[in-house]
């Protein structure tokens, strides 16, 4: 476990929260005031602001505060009640550094109402509504975020300021990313990249052609964020200029690092190699080019690379690790120089706990983070403390000292729980399990998991869209805590046994086997979420939790829940109109599970004989439940599967007992959790309106990958004669604008789709054919959720006929199932 935790806090090392997509906002400033005051009195204000930006700009943020108060007294000592309410936006956005919002929003407040009636320029407003939306954004605001926002936006177009105009368009695309606005995502940098070529070249144009290539990495749009980076590389390079090119190529790096972690998920191992070693090319030559922070910042994420276990080059670490160590210490103390140590401090972590030999040792290790924490206190930065300590307890928890572990934890929450930095609570929190955990103190460590599965279900939509090294770590970061937490209720709680008839009938088992099925559904909402890059929950209206449906409304159906754990498969068991629950499991190690799967799978793809593995599956999922009479197809006439992982490539139908197939006794059906639209009949054939769209040769610019489907169109003749009220779209009247215009115009009972499509490992990658383009998954959501807000149309079926769908891979699934959650079908 200690591996898998080292890569796991690795890429969680710089995951905080961040306040803004695009670096620190800049220490706002306004022209000299006018005000008549003592000239000692502006002289020390104005040196006092000073002196804040720069402690600002270095990471010192107390001290920026310190300064900024100072600052903003003498301001209001002068009468200038403008320049202290400058400062007073100054402040909060310090404070918003430090996570003290609540500190944030005050100082903000006061200074828009010291500014009430003041005759103030366009550029201050601006530059108080861009605090305003860096705030709203923290918070998790993000519909108010995006409209402020856009006000900056036009403040700046009427100011003919183009650069702060592109970075407010850039920060609504981090927040309606965070909303699940793709297409306004979209279009917005669309646009604005349009805007950006039709500027000439120069310093300006490179700049902002490298955060927009930085603002689509962040969104998974890898291709055309390397076309918006290299354009801005080749600028920089014309105009010679050494520092643009060392920052352009430090993103080109982070693009290629984000390039080798997709291709290996994508198990494409030649791809990934090749993309690790021009991650490194890229951070070398920033390296060279930068001996600042740039260049101190590319030296660490070399070190990143290298102690990546998927790269694994130990021994190259290794003696690359005292250059970083060295160049740290040339910084002045600040975030930068902190966040650094704690970063090469987990690099080394994970080298000696992926090797035999502990070089250097944990006392060398250590003290990196002593520096580190002796400049966070010395700055009153508790943000970073908590980093410190957490890191510092996770550095014991490797040589199993959990006492040691458990108190350095409880002090890095007793310092972020004050501040809401639950990105970092959460870390804390599943530190605490662990270490409870591991001295066998099962109830401690339920609540510490306990803790860290609820504050991370608050803020996990925030983290992933935000951060993309989250996201591309989602089931190295995020997912082990779903895994790890039911695992351990599962643990707690006694299987059902036929010989014994035990049932986990205390009112205590009964939670930890509902709390179980709880994190194991969470841990589906997650993945969706994941895949999304933004909340993906059903549109549908009217829900009901499944355990209702089955008890009232379909008492003769069965639910089966699968979690796939480390050592074993576990299934949690409803029956109808029982309310206790049952689970059972499998001692078959992960591995295993999966070979199996993988196994069944091919056979069923290749044809050949499926009946050792849909035994094999069978035994593991329902021969205990069958055994003991709990599911018998007298009683039960449909089973209801929510499936993990793998389990989500195999028909359940295909399942065999010895005797005959699963579809033969029972009827079968899949679902995503624990609620469900509300079951309620089509309408009569009369006034079932149904809409069929076919497309039998693909567009020419998808004809070399993608043939005809001859057969598409007998679908519809089939549809078209049941006498159904049907729509029909063939061929090149399937459109995706006649798509859309059919759907908002008409309320349709089921949508029938039958031409390609492809459900890909992530949303970008997935899509429909119509007769001019694609069709893709955003493109189909925004359609789908149109017609739902109108409140005119209740989907109940959406048919994808034709599909090439899922090939091998359970995240490939999530598209099939992304398809249905925002239809609301």
């Amino acid at each position: 476990m200690a591996k898998r935790a080292s890569f796991r806090y690795w890429c969680l090392g710089f995951a905080t929260l961040l306040l803004c997509l695009l670096g620190p906002p800049a220490i706002a400033q306004l022209p000299p005031s006018t005000t008549p005051a003592p000239v000692v009195i502006a002289q020390a204000a104005s040196s006092l602001d000073a002196q804040a930006k720069t402690a600002y700009q270095q990471g010192q943020y107390q001290q920026a505060i310190d300064l900024l108060q100072q600052a903003q007294q003498g301001y209001q000592a002068q009468g200038n009640v403008r320049q202290a309410a400058i400062a007073g936006s100054n402040l909060s956005l310090a404070y918003q550094q430090l996570g003290d919002w609540e500190a944030a929003a005050t100082v903000l407040q006061q200074a828009n109402t010291d500014l009430a009636g003041q005759e103030i320029s366009a550029l201050v407003q601006a530059q108080l509504l861009d605090v305003a939306g860096k705030l709203q954004f923290a918070r998790g605001d993000f519909l108010a975020a995006i409209d402020t926002w856009q006000q900056t936006t036009d403040l700046y177009t009427q100011l003919g300021d183009f650069e702060r105009q592109a970075l407010s368009r850039l920060h609504q695309v981090q927040a309606q990313q965070s909303q699940g606005l793709y297409q306004q995502v979209f279009r917005t940098l669309r646009d604005l990249q349009g805007e950006v070529e039709a500027q000439p070249d120069s310093a300006l144009k490179t700049k902002i052609l490298r955060k927009l290539g930085d603002s689509l990495r962040a969104i998974g749009e890898l291709e055309k964020a390397g076309t918006a980076l290299q354009e801005s590389l080749a600028i920089a390079q014309a105009l010679d200029n050494p520092s643009l090119v060392a920052a352009t190529t430090l993103s080109l790096g982070n693009l290629e690092q984000g390039r080798f972690k997709v291709a290996f998920e994508q198990i494409s191992s030649a791809a990934a190699l090749r993309h690790a070693q021009q991650s490194l090319a890229y951070y070398q030559e920033a390296a060279s080019l930068d001996d600042g922070v740039l260049g101190i910042q590319a030296r660490l994420n070399v070190m990143q690379l290298l102690t990546n276990p998927i790269v694994a080059q130990w021994d190259t670490a290794i003696r690359f690790y005292p250059t970083v160590r060295d160049r740290l210490a040339e910084l002045p103390p600040g975030r930068t120089a902190i966040y650094g140590y704690v970063g090469l401090a987990e690099n080394l972590i994970t080298v000696n706990t992926e090797r035999d030999v502990i070089d250097p040792n944990w006392s060398e290790i250590g003290a990196l983070l002593a520096t580190a924490q002796a400049q966070a206190e010395t700055l009153g930065d508790a943000r970073a403390q908590s980093l410190i300590l957490g890191t510092l307890a996770h550095l014991y928890e490797q040589t199993d000292q959990y006492s040691d572990t458990v108190a350095l934890a409880q002090q890095a929450l007793a310092l972020a729980k004050p501040i809401q930095a639950d990105d970092l609570n959460y870390r804390w929190y599943w530190q605490l399990g662990r270490s409870y955990q591991a001295q066998g103190q099962t109830e401690p460590a339920i609540q510490a998991y306990t803790e860290a599965f609820n504050t991370l279900d608050t803020i996990r939509n925030n983290l992933v869209t935000t951060n993309p090294d989250v996201r591309f770590s989602f089931r190295d970061t995020i997912e082990p805590i779903y895994r790890e937490l039911a695992s351990l209720l599962l643990t707690t709680v006694p299987e059902f046994s036929m010989s014994a008839n035990l049932k986990a009938d205390t009112p205590q088992n009964q939670a930890y086997l509902r709390q179980a099925r709880d994190v194991i559904e969470a841990l589906q909402v997650a993945e969706l979420d994941d895949y999304f890059q933004a909340p993906c929950t059903e549109v549908g209206r009217d829900r009901v939790s499944i355990d209702e449906a089955v008890d009232k409304t379909d008492t003769t159906a069965a639910v089966l829940y699968t979690a796939m754990l480390g050592d074993r498969l576990e299934v949690i068991l409803k029956v109808p109109q029982q309310s206790d629950l049952v689970h059972y499991s499998a001692p078959a190690p992960r591995p295993r599970v999966d070979e199996t799967f993988t196994q069944f799978r091919t056979a069923l793809v290749t044809g050949a004989n499926t009946f050792q593995y849909s035994r094999q599956v069978y035994d593991w999922l329902l021969k205990p439940a069958v055994d003991a009479g709990l599911v018998s197809p007298d009683r039960i006439k449909t089973l209801i599967f929510v499936l993990d992982g793998k389990l989500r490539l195999l028909p359940m139908a295909a399942l065999h007992d010895g005797e005959s197939w699963l579809a033969e006794k029972y009827a079968v059906s899949l679902i995503l959790g624990l609620e469900v639209r509300d079951p309620q009949p089509l309408p009569a054939q009369e006034n079932l309106q149904i809409l069929a769209a076919s497309l039998t040769d693909p567009p020419p610019s998808e004809a070399s990958t993608y043939g005809p489907l001859p057969n598409v169109n007998k679908e519809l003749d089939t549809i078209e004669a049941t006498a159904a009220p049907t729509t029909l779209l063939r061929d090149e009247a399937f459109t995706a604008k006649a798509l859309g215009r059919q759907l908002r115009e008409s309320d349709y009972a089921v949508v029938h789709l039958a031409t390609h499509g492809e459900f890909g490992r992530n949303r970008q990658n997935t899509f429909i054919l119509a007769a001019d383009d694609r069709v893709d998954l955003d493109t189909l959501g925004t359609l789908f959720r149109q017609i739902e807000a109108e409140d005119t149309s209740r989907l109940e079926m959406l048919v994808l006929s034709a599909c090439k769908t899922a090939t091998g891979s359970s995240r490939e699934v999530l598209g099939i199932a992304g398809a249905a959650v925002r239809s609301g079908a």
